[in-house]
């Protein structure tokens, strides 16, 4: 059988190809992973520089390059890399046992590895992206003769080796540009599902960069965790994704809502199931839904078939691919209806590496044209569909990977003490899973053998029972007779005489597991569970019982008996009741608006709580839309249709926000004319000014006071906006900013934080207040006049920084900034001001309103310490601000009982951010909304430090208050945080207090400054 001959047309490399994308789209996004946001320019930028470093590192012609990352826009950033200094990706998952990637490294002839943040490969010189970023310009494409390699993928192997797969360019080209299966456009966003390692991900990552889309990067525990990545998928406006099978199984089950805003959804890696494709077209009809079949030997896809809605049985796995050719051949190798498949075409790899045996025997020539024997039993009905129908071998896929039951039966029978040993594929309702049998010597106990097997197989090659007899039965050959095997326990077993805590998770524990009865002792991973069990166990959790448990407390909490605490303090401290309030009903203020109404009703027309921002839009827009756009998220969220009623709000119904129309103007004309006091007494409290630039561009400008607006409403406001503009639907929110308000008074008054509010106050107590020194004497009565100065600092060098400590960009930056502001007051001891989410009810994540708390970090030293010293301090204030950040910062103050001084805020005069929000990027279609915070000329503290990462650097924004500090003692002191970062990389060990400072009217002379 042959449907899909090749063309014999040469294809373009794919550095070509992503050149053209370059040159189409060089503005567009062309990677996301969480705050991180890169242009196909930026993108082609960065990969160029880090491929000049890979060629002054001899990286060249077919050069095989080990990369070991976490899924991360950096390992994406070297795989493209890579590429084009001419060399070939090899993927190597960093968590796979020492022996397994020893192997691989000794057998692929590799001598560089690129690795990720704290990962390191044994066996070969490692190098980080940081090291190779050069100056230089990329290397001028390669001219190849035929298809140059592109990666080296290891599969399962039944001798017990993997095997290194040998797929070409070509291959990649194949699969994702102009395929008759899939055609990716511009306007997709894919969300990276599938492990480096696995090539479904070839798919996912050239499918983007190659045609214009948009690659979304998320972690595990996101893709693991139901909820987490339905929020995912309609936070980043996903419309298409890859999922293995097993895993799209789970989700259907959970909730088919997850895969709401999807255009396309690809499934693979195992056997389909009818009832889970029909539980998502029940709920979305219009759900294209792709069951696509390969082997790594054929670059990812050999045949797919669209699922369409209805249907009975077992689902096809299509036909063959464009520039794909496909037989079906009996034992003779003759044509069949049924038999085994064979491969060929565009897509075919090499062979294998360094085993030419192995390529013989599985690439052979039929007809003069080179096939691929899958190994693979198939049939072939009157439509010319193809139907799978097992393995010839006894490989199987396990949860998407392919696993060579011979391999994992060969490593069980070299571990210490077995005397025999099989493995078998065994199977329920929730999929497929190995099962092994041994006898043991005397002096050998399972869970040796369990310890030892963890150490040479990844998870998923691992059996999830072992069950030890006393003989193995055999047949009257003498072979292992598999049928008297007995079966895996996976009966229920009645817990009832556990606590009721332990026992509704034990009950939830044998069902992902598969396993009997659960003891307190039991640990969930001895007993078999792994990532996708987790993940399961989450989502279960949440469906039945309503407790949001965090992903790490299940790997911080392996027994049942440590789980079932952690869960009940979870239930206690996040799942009270939440009450809708009607509207216009009065309810009580969120905890965090209380001070910013108490500030306006001392000065009124202050504008240090107005939050401008600018919204560039580019595509098909028109002011009537843009005005029912603005009316809809009004009408939705309650928070912008808000008034104050003595110390209470509501939120009234009608409310409209009134959308001016303007020519072109300046931000400076706009800040000046538009962003005027809010009276807090009347809705709305927002407005909006929109400018014509030209016939495909407009600016909105929104102003919102931040009494009932902060950065994450920012985030979902304008996201949804988008939707809108590009007429998609948006869900209504289950809860409302009302309901937030009255939970977090209610749980204040209820005392469920009062824990939180004893550390602050013993924290905080007798605290000291910041004494810098100033250009000007600080005003009786504290101004907010401010301005803003600006300079940069390397990404790389900061992450260099916290690296080092084990600690977060975030606290490599504030401990600079803290020590200059330490060498310039002279004080061991000090308190800075930083934002926390405030969030501290999952159900409240996609609400608009203001949440958003601030931690006093109490950061002291002594006065011997040094940089490094001052590093661990401020991480470990920083970890415990985020356990304590549900106790509002208005009520620390209070019960400090600090005296009242109107010069100045109380007890912070310093603050530091973190912040992304101000590049945020949204495109649906043809539309694009970029986002840009405005400076009010305004600062509410002494000093406040805004850093903004940006994949191209972190930009720092210094407010100061001009009644107090000049602009060039400011532009001084922003020029000493990057000179103490400087400090901070290449000398940690200095003392904080090794040189005196000084700034403002203490001195003129900048240049004589030594701090």
């Amino acid at each position: 059988m042959n449907t899909a001959e090749m063309s014999g047309e040469h294809h373009p490399l794919v550095e070509e190809l992503f050149l053209e994308q370059v040159e189409r789209y060089p503005e567009a996004i062309a990677l996301v992973e969480g705050e991180v946001r890169l242009t196909y320019r930026e993108l082609h930028r960065r990969a160029g520089r880090i491929a000049a470093g890979l060629v002054a590192r001899g990286v060249g012609r077919e050069s095989i390059v080990a990369m070991a990352f976490e899924r991360s826009a950096d390992a994406i950033v070297a795989t493209l890399a890579i590429v084009m200094a001419g060399g070939a990706y090899l993927p190597l998952n960093p968590s796979f046992p020492g022996e397994r990637l020893a192997h691989m490294i000794a057998d692929s002839g590799t001598e560089l590895a690129i690795c990720g943040q704290g990962i390191a490969l044994a066996g070969v010189p490692n190098t980080t992206l940081a090291e190779l970023d050069t100056d230089a310009q990329a290397p001028v494409p390669a001219e190849w003769d035929g298809s140059p390699l592109a990666y080296v993928m290891y599969t399962s192997g039944s001798t017990g080796r993997p095997k290194g797969v040998l797929v070409e360019q070509a291959g990649i080209v194949r699969l994702v540009k102009d395929s008759d299966f899939f055609r990716f456009d511009a306007g997709e966003r894919l969300l990276l599902t599938g492990a480096l390692e696995f090539d479904a991900a070839t798919f996912e990552i050239w499918g983007c960069l190659l045609n214009g889309a948009t690659l979304h990067v998320a972690g595990k525990e996101t893709l693991l965790v139901p909820d987490a990545l339905k929020n995912a998928l309609r936070d980043n406006g996903i419309t298409v994704m890859w999922l293995t099978a097993p895993l799209f199984g789970q989700l259907a089950e959970h909730d088919a809502g997850t895969f709401a805003g999807l255009r396309t959804l690809l499934v693979g890696g195992d056997v389909v199931h009818r009832r889970h494709v029909a539980q998502l077209h029940a709920r979305f009809p219009e759900l294209r839904v792709i069951n696509g079949y390969g082997p790594t030997e054929n670059t990812t896809f050999t045949t797919t078939y669209e699922i369409p809605p209805g249907g009975e049985g077992d689902i096809p796995i299509g036909r063959p691919l464009n520039q794909t050719t496909v037989k079906v051949l009996d034992e003779r190798r003759h044509p069949a209806d049924q038999g085994e498949l064979y491969t060929g075409g565009a897509g075919l790899a090499r062979g294998y590496l360094n085993n030419p045996e192995l390529t013989a025997e599985k690439f052979v020539v039929i007809d003069g044209e080179r096939y691929y024997r899958t190994g693979d039993r198939v049939t072939v009905d009157a439509d010319g569909l193809i139907w799978f129908h097992g393995r010839v071998d006894d490989q199987v896929k396990i949860r998407g990977h392919r696993v060579e039951v011979k391999e994992t039966e060969s490593v069980l029978l070299r571990c210490a003490g077995v005397v025999e040993g099989c493995v078998i594929v065994s199977a329920d309702d929730t999929g497929k899973f190995l099962s092994a049998y041994v006898v043991l010597a005397p002096d050998t106990g399972l869970l040796d053998v369990t310890a030892e097997l963890a150490t040479k197989l990844p998870e998923y090659m691992r059996p999830e029972h072992v069950v030890v007899m006393e003989r193995l039965p055999l047949n009257p050959n003498g072979k292992v007779d598999k049928a008297k095997l007995p079966r895996p326990r996976t009966e229920q077993h009645d817990h009832s005489d556990l606590p009721e805590g332990q026992r509704q998770l034990a009950t939830l524990w044998a069902e992902v597991l598969r396993a009997g009865r659960i003891r307190p002792s039991d640990d969930f991973f001895e007993l078999g569970g792994n990532s996708l069990a987790v993940g399961a166990l989450l989502g279960r959790l949440a469906a039945r019982h309503g407790v949001h448990l965090p992903f790490k407390e299940v790997f911080a909490n392996r027994t049942l008996a440590a789980m079932a605490d952690a869960v009940s303090k979870a239930a206690t401290r996040e799942l009270a009741p939440i009450h809708a309030v009607p509207d216009g009903v009065p309810s009580e203020l969120h905890p965090q608006q209380r001070g910013l109404h108490t500030h306006w009703q001392v000065d009124e027309k202050s504008l240090a709580y107005n939050v401008p921002v600018r919204l560039d839009i580019t595509g098909p827009v028109t002011p009537r839309g843009v005005r029912e756009a603005l009316a809809e998220l009004v009408d939705r969220h309650d928070a912008l249709r808000t008034r104050f009623v003595g110390t209470r709000q509501v939120a009234d119904s009608g409310v409209t926000v009134q959308l001016v129309e303007s020519q072109y103007m300046r931000d400076e004309d706009v800040v000046r004319a538009f962003v005027r006091p809010f009276d807090l007494t009347k809705a709305p409290l927002v407005r909006a000014l929109l400018v014509r630039v030209d016939h495909a561009r407009h600016r909105l400008y929104l102003d919102v006071h931040h009494v009932v607006f902060d950065g994450v409403s920012l985030g979902i406001l304008v996201s949804q906006l988008t939707d809108l503009l590009a007429g998609v639907r948006i869900g209504t929110p289950r809860w409302r900013y009302a309901d937030a308000s009255q939970w977090c008074a209610d749980r204040i008054a209820d005392g469920t934080f009062a824990a939180d509010g004893r550390y602050w106050l013993e924290t905080l107590a007798d605290p000291p207040r910041l004494d810098l020194p100033t250009d000007h004497p600080r005003p009786e009565v504290r101004r907010t006049a401010g301005a803003t100065v600006r300079r940069k600092c390397s990404n790389e060098q900061v992450r260099r920084i916290a690296q080092r400590a084990g600690t977060t960009d975030f606290v490599a930056l504030l401990s600079a900034y803290s020590a200059v502001l330490m060498r310039l007051s002279g004080q061991r001891d000090i308190v800075v001001g930083s934002p926390t989410s405030g969030r501290v009810h999952p159900d409240f994540d996609g609400v608009v309103g203001m949440f958003v708390n601030t931690a006093a970090l109490r950061i002291g030293i002594d006065e011997q310490a040094s940089l490094t010293d001052l590093v661990h301090a401020t991480k470990q204030r920083h970890a415990e601000a985020l356990e304590h950040q549900a106790f509002p910062f208005d009520d620390v103050v209070a019960g400090l009982g600090l005296p009242r001084d109107p010069s100045r805020l109380p007890l912070l005069d310093a603050f530091f951010a973190l912040q992304n929000i101000d590049f945020y990027t949204f495109e649906r279609d043809e539309l694009r909304v970029e986002v840009e915070l405005l400076h009010p000329h305004s600062c509410r503290f002494d000093l406040n430090l805004q850093a903004y990462q940006r994949p191209e650097g972190i930009v720092l924004e210094l407010e100061h208050n001009t009644s107090l500090f000049t602009t060039a003692s400011a532009e001084y002191l922003l020029s000493r945080v990057t000179d103490l970062l400087d400090e901070l990389d290449s000398a940690p060990d200095h003392a904080v207090f090794d040189q005196p400072a000084s700034i403002g009217a203490t001195s003129t002379a900048h240049a004589d400054f030594t701090f």
